[in-house]
């Protein structure tokens, strides 16, 4: 039970898969896309973060001039690769931005903890890069969807971030020990306070813009409205959008198409700092 919720209740809360009945469908699609990216455009691919082979990151260049993003994927931190995801390269390309795209080690093999740290380290190995290449700006703005939005917002307070795309995210982890998540996730009460950005202090100055579809679950919707309003009442800098028709999944057709309004929005953005 977690609040009224029983276990059941629960589950189907937060089960955004069965919420979407052609969810198989749009990742499939996905992948075959992201398979085209690869197969079609040159990239550096898995670049190690540390001595080990994986986790990994790929770096797709559009000029050494231009802004960076570092793209987080979802999956409930147990599924998905980087790999599945390279379909959103392709629209950043042509706005004139490299996109690094950051893998992850995935429960159960590893814990929440270490997971958040893997995203650290290949924020710090994509700055490495970036410096040791020449780039004009070696920062990134992170880009975070589903689970990778849990772990985009968990890095405000790093230097090397200038602010956050956050796409239909979790930001209290609470409720994920209560329903089918956490049988590969293992979180204990002590885990999900340290690791929910919703109960940390935010940095003051750095923008998060909130995202979430309206015909996502309520409880989805939920999680993106309070952290924006928790980040509102300390006055931390943001957006929060609702988009109209768009579920769990085809919300990231706001990122990829050329008129969408996440990509603009993030666009703004960059360009706003890129001027100041």
């Amino acid at each position: 039970m977690w609040k009224n919720l029983t276990k059941s209740q629960l589950d189907a809360a937060y089960n955004n898969s069965k919420a979407v009945p052609n969810s198989a469908e749009i990742i499939q699609a996905w992948q075959l896309s992201s398979n085209d990216v690869k197969n079609t455009l040159a990239y550096k691919a898995d670049i190690p973060y540390a001595g080990d082979d994986f986790p990994a990151f790929d770096f797709y260049l559009a000029n050494k001039n231009a802004p960076t993003v570092a793209f987080i994927h979802g999956g409930f931190w147990q599924m998905r690769s980087k790999d599945d995801f390279a379909f959103i390269v392709p629209a950043l390309l042509e706005k004139k931005i490299n996109v690094a795209m950051l893998g992850y080690r995935l429960a159960p093999s590893v814990t929440m903890d270490q997971i958040v740290k893997d995203i650290q380290d290949g924020i710090r190995s994509t700055i490495n890069l970036l410096k040791n290449d020449g780039f004009i700006q070696p920062k990134v703005w992170l880009i975070g969807w589903s689970a990778g939005a849990h772990l985009a917002s968990m890095q405000m307070n790093d230097e090397n971030i200038l602010g956050v795309t956050a796409i239909s995210g979790i930001y209290d982890l609470d409720p994920m020990r209560f329903c089918y998540v956490n049988d590969q996730l293992k979180l204990d009460e002590e885990a999900s306070r340290r690791n929910s950005p919703m109960l940390l202090p935010q940095h003051p100055e750095k923008i998060l813009d909130v995202y979430v579809g309206s015909d996502e679950l309520p409880e989805m919707q939920g999680q993106s409205q309070n952290y924006f309003d928790y980040r509102k009442t300390l006055n931390a800098p943001g957006i929060f959008t609702n988009i109209p028709f768009k579920n769990h999944y085809t919300i990231l057709d706001e990122l990829t198409q050329p008129n969408g309004a996440i990509l603009e929005q993030l666009i703004e953005r960059i360009n706003s700092i890129s001027s100041a």
